[in-house]
């Protein structure tokens, strides 16, 4: 069964397991919030809590005021009977908070049995020497952790210091301690500093992959199908042909940040049985998305039983400004996480581990006499003091202890290379080669770079290092696609691999790195993509450029389908580096033509559509294409670059980009709907409705969804679910609401069923305007609503903020003005941070309406102007009669007398729109006039001016504009 530890503060202690208090056999009795407040406290000995620090932590999202507090810690002191003026326990900071002033310790103590010592310390009967108190602190940790309180700790230290040691030791107790349903997962993944940053979600993929094949854990499998499909695809190990292109259907476009909620998710479900330790080893070398999830997850505050236990090098941290440097501070601040560092040993410890080290070895020197010398020596650093321990053993103890100071080389380093002169020279060549191989490699590969193919010689001789704990440590088997079938292993401490990696003369290193690359890339064939990082640093350590800057393409094309668009710029980025080594300049352009489109959509989701960044990899890639591209190619280049102009609000110049991509459909006869519904989105912003209708109609006409439907990751959007959107606004102003509705909904259901949330998101948010113009207001609510859910769980900010302004308008039209006016300008200000501009006369009319709605006419007048202004700069015509008639009615309602300017701005919305034939415009705006004119007596004038407009609609009968002049009309016939 699992340990039950205690946190003991005499004479009571606290037992985690059954979360009571107890004072020798008897249980005291604590109300449950009560008890959570003490086992807080006493976690944290010698901490300042403030109020809103326990609070936050003890009931977040509940309601317990500052006296509920005080209350329960009254009840704490009385059943421990500490006094508040003379406390033992629990001191009152005044006006601050509290602290606890005992100093509590564990009485369980986890305990592990004789192991190797893969990081440099011996495994003993009791753990690994000098290292209890670490173990009796993880110990209680899990505790925690087990109990439902999450848990994050770093270990920490030095290369070599014994992180990889006492992770081992903590799970082997644990594995020992428990049995059926207190068993828990343990998880590993290693981070590997090859690969760096590159690799999005490495070490966690790395971790899941092998507790599924370890365990035949269906659970977790069944676990990561529900709640993480975007994760198990990346997984396709544990599938089979058919559920991978069913999941992949799936997970199209999917973010970092649904792959972060979904894995935050899965691990509340997983752990709601059994206790997960997730180990993730040398995260300074982790990638960007990984430290990510590491921090998402540490954030939230939802029952789980999770430990995650991460090693890293501080070091390395500083020496780079690593990423992890900062996650790491802002958790310390927030109390999310746990610092575990490791000391080096003491010269007792030192004395124990030879001690047994050499309890049987003949001839062995007095321990007391050795021990101060190999202290001395190696300062109680492990991994030395055991490459020490292995040279005074080598040297037969002859002279010892006199000569051992003398002879005892002056680094690891030179321990280790001392270590590897004694093996035979097979031996060096295999280890060399496994260093070229990996920090872990398959003995496949080794065979590859000696050219034989006698695997099982070399599994041997793999395995034979692994008995001795020498070098390496076994790691399994694994099967590669082609049916080769070959263990797995890796060196016991990264040292290793660099010392004897850098034994190899660099041109021999560049042929094994072929050697390995070439046999790999075999063995993978299809399925290249799933190892295209490991691939790529072979080539490029080989200098076999091109075919390193084909698979870092791949990588980084594979980090960008799972949204890790940092890794996927870093990539794309490390590949444009290697250009220079190409000498044929046609060759470099044409690479970097398709990584300069490669990088763009990662550099649109990363920066922003309209990012100085995105403007310059396009117009270096339009630059490119002119020298060396192809047609194929172009459509991407000017696709990408329209996006950054309409976005932006140019739309004359998208407008072009748009004519010229349907030139090149022509010119090449291929049909290309986006061409067409590229130049028609840039017609309608420019008010040119009849033309965009045209356009978008044509786009809808030549979709081919067994084409055109499968290339939406690559475009970003269905052309017909967006083409029929814009179609269903042009309706709606050219005085067709019922077709604009219909047109709208049929792009919601087929974006709905392609399965594309960025389209989906799209069409939510654009039948909500359609709704919002037929004066729909809850119904128009309701789609904003929708966006908003649907862009939260991908991470569209853009479309979220555009769900936001349509939620805000809804709240307006229902009357709560002010809470909806505070979204509307909440949901602009994120859409402009996004870098958008496009559509801002629209929203700037939806506010305006909201202040003339609450009677905040000038605010409304201010948002006009800008409206206008922003307009007159972009070419942005679509919503310019709207704003002239919303300055009429701003302009009327702040100032009765001001009739005069209220009808020139009437006036000027009419004129407009009949010039746009924009039939619902110009209904809106004669009805403004004609009730201005009706009260001023100009009944005649008014009924001129309405009646016709009114007359032309053959649709539309019970939208609210059309009411409105209807009975408009009845009392100018009736006065």
């Amino acid at each position: 069964m699992e340990p039950i530890p205690y946190l003991s503060f005499p004479p009571f202690r606290i037992n985690l397991r059954a979360a009571q208090l107890e004072q020798g056999d008897a249980v005291l009795s604590l109300r449950p919030k009560a008890f959570a407040l003490l086992h807080y406290v006493a976690s944290r000995p010698g901490e300042l809590l403030t109020k809103e620090n326990l609070l936050d932590a003890l009931w977040p999202g509940r309601i317990i005021t500052e006296g509920g507090l005080s209350e329960l810690v009254r009840e704490l002191r009385s059943v421990l009977g500490d006094d508040a003026k003379a406390p033992r326990f629990i001191e009152t900071v005044h006006g601050r908070g509290y602290r606890f002033i005992a100093r509590p310790s564990t009485t369980t103590a986890v305990t592990a049995a004789p192991q190797p010592a893969p990081d440099g310390e011996l495994g003993t009967g009791s753990g690994p020497v000098g290292r209890e108190a670490q173990l009796a602190q993880l110990a209680q940790w899990y505790a925690l952790a087990a109990s439902g309180t999450r848990q994050l700790v770093f270990i920490t230290g030095e290369p070599g210091i014994g992180k990889t040691t006492v992770v081992d030791a903590f799970n082997d107790a644990l594995v020992r301690a428990s049995h059926g349903s207190s068993m828990p997962r343990i998880g590993r993944g290693q981070c590997i500093e090859q690969y760096g940053a590159g690799e999005a979600y490495l070490p966690v993929l790395d971790a899941l992959g092998r507790l599924a094949r370890q365990d035949n854990d269906v659970a977790l499998i069944d676990v990561l199908r529900q709640h993480a499909p975007s994760w198990l695809v990346q997984l396709p190990a544990l599938l089979d042909g058919i559920e991978i292109e069913r999941l992949e259907r799936r997970t199209m476009g999917a973010t970092r940040d649904r792959m972060m909620r979904e894995m935050a998710e899965a691990l509340e479900v997983l752990t709601t049985t059994r206790t997960l330790v997730l180990v993730l080893e040398d995260v300074h070398w982790s990638d960007y998305s990984t430290l990510d999830l590491i921090s998402f997850v540490a954030q939230r505050k939802e029952y789980a039983r999770l430990m995650i236990v991460a090693t890293f090098r501080p070091v390395e941290l500083y020496a780079c400004d690593h990423p992890l440097k900062a996650v790491k501070q802002e958790l310390e601040t927030r109390g999310q996480c746990l610092d575990m560092p490791l000391p080096y040993l003491s010269e007792t410890a030192v004395g124990e581990y030879l001690a047994r080290r050499f309890a049987d070895a003949a001839g062995a020197p007095p321990i007391a006499e050795l021990a101060p010398i190999v202290h001395q020596r190696t300062d109680g650093h492990p991994l030395f003091m055991v490459n020490v321990a292995d040279y005074v053993s080598s040297l037969g103890f002859s002279g010892l202890p006199e000569s051992v100071l003398a002879s005892i080389p002056h680094s690891v380093r030179q321990m280790i290379e001392k270590q590897i002169d004694r093996l035979g020279a097979e031996e060096q060549r295999i280890l060399e080669v496994a260093a070229a191989a990996g920090f872990e490699f398959s003995a496949a590969s080794v065979a590859a770079g000696l050219e034989t193919e006698d695997i099982d010689a070399i599994e041997n001789a793999c395995a034979d290092f692994a008995r001795r704990g020498q070098f390496l440590v076994a790691r399994g088997s694994q099967r590669w696609p082609d049916g080769t079938v070959a263990g797995t292993y890796g060196f016991i401490h990264a040292l290793y691999q660099n010392v004897l990696y850098f034994r190899v003369a660099p041109g021999r290193r560049a042929r094994l790195h072929q050697r390995i690359g070439l046999r790999e890339e075999r063995a993978w064939l299809a399925r290249a993509v799933d190892i295209a990082g490991e691939l790529a640093a072979h080539f490029e350590a080989a200098q076999d450029y091109l075919r390193a800057l084909d698979y870092l393409a791949l990588a980084g094309d594979k980090a960008a389908r799972r949204g890790a668009d940092r890794e996927a710029i870093e990539l794309i980025t490390r590949a444009l580096n290697l250009l220079v080594h190409l000498d044929d300049p046609r060759l470099r352009d044409r690479h970097e033509l398709h990584l300069s489109i490669a990088l763009g959509v990662p550099l649109i989701h990363a920066r922003g559509y309209a990012s100085a960044e995105v403007a310059e990899i396009y117009g270096r890639a339009r630059e490119l294409h002119t020298a060396v591209g192809e047609p194929a190619q172009l459509f991407l280049v000017l696709w990408g670059l329209w996006l950054y102009e309409v976005v932006r609000g140019e739309h004359s110049a998208a407008y072009e980009l748009g004519r010229q991509l349907q030139a090149l459909e022509r010119d090449e006869g291929v049909q290309f709907p986006l061409a067409h519904y590229a130049t028609g989105c840039s017609q309608f912003w420019l008010g040119d409705f009849h033309g965009a209708i045209a356009t978008l109609d044509h786009a809808v006409s030549i979709y081919n969804p067994e084409i055109h439907g499968q290339q939406v990751g690559l475009y970003s959007q269905d052309p017909k679910a967006v083409s029929l959107l814009y179609l269903g606004w042009a309706r709606w102003i050219l005085g067709y609401p019922d077709q604009a509705m219909a047109i709208s909904t049929a792009a919601a259901a087929w974006a709905d069923a392609l399965g594309h949330p960025f389209s989906l998101a799209f069409a939510h948010n654009y039948c909500a305007v359609v709704l919002h113009l037929r004066r729909e207001g809850s119904l128009a609510g309701q789609r904003g609503e929708a966006a908003i859910a649907v862009s939260a769980e991908h991470g569209f900010p853009f479309w979220e903020a555009w769900g936001l302004m349509m939620r805000g308008k809804a709240l307006v039209d229902a009357g709560e003005w002010q809470a909806g006016i505070e979204l509307l300008n909440k949901g602009l200000a994120e859409y402009e941070a996004t870098g958008a501009a496009m559509g801002k006369t629209l929203f700037f009319s939806l506010l305006a309406e909201a202040y003339l709605d609450s009677g905040q006419y000038q605010a409304g007048l201010s948002t006009i102007a800008a409206a206008r202004a922003f307009a007159d700069a972009s070419g942005e015509d679509a919503i310019i009669s709207e704003l002239y008639r919303l300055e009429g009615e701003l302009l009327v309602s702040s100032n009765p007398q001001a009739t005069r300017a209220a009808e020139t701005s009437f006036l000027a919305a009419i004129d407009h729109a009949r010039r746009q034939r924009a039939r619902s415009w110009e209904l809106r705006a004669a009805t403004s006039l004609a009730r201005l004119w009706q009260s001023q007596g100009k009944r005649e004038d008014a009924r001129a001016l309405l009646a016709p407009v009114y007359a032309w609609f053959e649709e539309g009968d019970a939208t609210r504009d059309l009411g409105e002049a209807r009975a408009l009309l009845a009392s100018l016939h009736h006065c």
